[in-house]
């Protein structure tokens, strides 16, 4: 008896579902660690916006601005305005900060154009992915280092 097939065996089916089951979980995976890679940039690009906000503010209106880190509450913000939510993975560590309160820092920016100075250093779990500094007679901000 000639047996005349033209489909496939199982076990070239479960080799492919097992191929496909590999890449698919590589895929979500990257999309995943992306995601978060993006989520990360776009606050530390937030921050450095409220900086530069607060300096526009004190320049324009004449009065001094202040951005305000609280780590308790893991937000940012101008006077009256809306605040950021710092991402739960993300960590704020500051060198030359005023400290304004229990648990609230802050970076002062002044009508003629200086600042309470100071960097910023944003990091996930031991690597600091993002550090900017606000030079003290200029009020302005400076990179010092970037996620890639």
């Amino acid at each position: 008896m000639k047996s005349n097939s033209n489909g496939f065996t199982l076990l070239e089916l479960v080799v492919v579902l097992v191929l496909l089951g590999i890449l698919s979980s590589l895929v979500f995976v990257n999309v995943g660690t992306s995601a978060a890679k993006k989520k990360r940039k776009l606050f530390a690009r937030e921050l450095v916006g409220l900086c530069h906000k607060a300096r526009r503010i004190a320049a324009g209106r004449g009065v001094i601005s202040t951005v305000y880190i609280s780590s308790d509450q893991r937000r940012c913000w101008i006077d009256q305005e809306e605040p950021l939510t710092i991402p739960v993975e993300m960590r704020i560590e500051g060198e030359g900060i005023l400290e304004l309160g229990q648990g609230i820092f802050g970076i002062r920016f002044f009508p003629d154009g200086s600042s309470s100075g100071g960097s910023l250093f944003l990091s996930a779990g031991n690597t600091v992915l993002y550090a900017f500094h606000v030079d003290v007679v200029t009020g302005l901000l400076s990179d010092i280092k970037k996620e890639e």
